[in-house]
């Protein structure tokens, strides 16, 4: 049994729970204590002051371990040549920190302040993927489309493709920030680098009417369904 520490993404709120690694992702699964929100994080194993993550590397140099040749000038003298091994590592992603007394008390200002800003942090977040999905629409449609890999995909798609992936993985790691305030400014940060502000004006109004269209969609079949209900319905009379 170890350790591990999880913060809540949406209210802050930070937590140690003692379990094995198999029983984390059941908790991730729960609601924070705090706000209720389904938006609990894993941070990391618990290592003294430190946070700790495990992972899985090569044992070499790839180059090395997925070699089919017999020629090896790897320092490894050929122990791993040409063995596909992996081994595991553990890295240390951060320390523990001093945790303000409101995260944990039940502060309904605290909490109500904390709530405000999330929203605005989950907003400003929406924003900047539909933003990113919208840049990199094309190339996004014609991979769902063909259902072939993105190595398949031109030069400089590839290469759009790959600053797509990179950007997702930013925006990802901006959640494990400390303060939803540092989160938001990140977010925008964000924006200038995906493309032009003329351009992210144009991919809020391409979302609005992508939303738009699918609630039409939803109460169009809603009210074929409701249609369908009515036709078989029948009296008590008649079921007897």
């Amino acid at each position: 049994m170890e350790r591990h520490f999880l913060k809540c993404s949406y209210c802050e709120r930070p937590m140690a729970v003692n379990v094995v690694l198999g029983e984390v992702q059941f908790i991730l699964e729960q609601k924070c204590p705090l706000c209720g929100e389904l938006a609990l994080r894993y941070m990391g194993r618990v290592e003294k002051t430190n946070l700790v993550k495990s992972g899985v590397k090569s044992a070499c140099d790839l180059r090395c371990t997925n070699a089919v040749g017999p020629k090896c000038d790897c320092i490894c003298c050929n122990e791993n040549h040409g063995t596909h091994r992996l081994v595991f590592f553990d890295k240390v992603v951060g320390r523990l920190e001093v945790v303000e007394k409101d995260l944990l008390n039940n502060n309904e200002n605290y909490l109500a302040r904390i709530k405000r800003m999330a929203v605005a942090k989950n907003s400003i977040k929406v924003k900047v993927i539909a933003f990113l999905t919208y840049k990199n629409r094309k190339i996004l449609n014609w991979l769902k489309e063909t259902k072939r890999p993105s190595w398949q995909l031109a030069y400089e798609e590839h290469d759009a493709y790959r600053a797509y992936q990179n950007f997702l993985v930013k925006i990802d790691k901006i959640e494990d920030f400390k303060s939803i305030q540092k989160k938001i400014n990140s977010l925008t940060h964000l924006i200038p680098q995906i493309g032009t502000t003329l351009e992210y004006l144009e991919a809020l109004d391409y979302r609005k009417e992508q939303l738009e269209q699918e609630r039409k969609i939803d109460s169009n079949q809603l009210v074929s369904k409701t249609d369908g209900v009515s036709a078989t319905l029948t009296s008590p009379a008649q079921a007897l």
